[in-house]
């Protein structure tokens, strides 16, 4: 049986944080052919109104299988989305990625990169600048929710990725801010004097008592 989707939603979240963004390399692990991918944590508060949209489009989606199959039993997939709690603070968050590459229905191969833009709105050119991408990086995330439905599967809902504005990028090892540390006084790195282990003649180390 053919079943006709309910519409499927164009979204953006408001300013939120990345988890394992993967942007500029695809991930192959559970797809040979890569996904571009990233999670978005959003305090719940400012989440709620995205949260309320998608939850509405998965509950119009299941009705609407179920009326055109009211005999036919449907699998729900666990959605990419919903509420967890992070560091110990209520967050919404929700999954949105794309195909690296695939075969066109004409049998043409085709590859597609995620539109990346900066915070000024402008795209970015030299994607290779944004390699070192971690997760804190904060930014906005575009996206169709698309209703789907696979027998072996189930019906769901899936996160398209469509854009991604980044806005304070965090580079791996990640900054102070992205652990949770604040500026303090106290010791700094800037002004420390460079220790060194004294060396003799011959380029050995000299033994000042130190154990090793």
């Amino acid at each position: 049986m053919n079943f006709l989707f309910v519409e499927k939603l164009r979204l953006t979240t408001p300013k939120c944080v990345f988890r394992y963004p993967k942007l500029i390399e695809p991930d192959t692990k559970f797809n040979p052919d890569g996904d571009y991918k990233v999670t978005a944590m959003i305090p719940a508060a400012e989440g709620a109104g995205i949260a309320d949209q998608l939850d509405a489009l998965y509950e119009a989606h299941k009705s609407s299988l179920k009326e055109q199959a009211p005999g036919q039993k449907f699998k729900a997939v666990d959605p990419s989305f919903g509420y967890e709690d992070i560091d110990g603070v209520p967050h919404f968050t929700l999954t949105a990625k794309s195909k690296a590459k695939g075969i066109a229905r004409d049998g043409r191969a085709w590859t597609a990169l995620p539109p990346l833009f900066d915070a000024s709105g402008a795209a970015v050119k030299d994607r290779e600048t944004l390699r070192s991408m971690w997760s804190g990086t904060t930014g906005r995330v575009s996206f169709e929710a698309c209703p789907f439905f696979n027998p072996a599967i189930g019906a769901g809902i899936t996160l398209r990725l469509k854009a991604v504005q980044i806005l304070e990028l965090v580079s791996n090892g990640g900054s102070a801010n992205s652990y949770g540390f604040q500026e303090e006084a106290g010791w700094s790195s800037s002004s420390q004097a460079e220790s060194q282990v004294p060396f003799d003649g011959t380029g050995t180390a000299v033994d000042e008592g130190f154990d090793f």
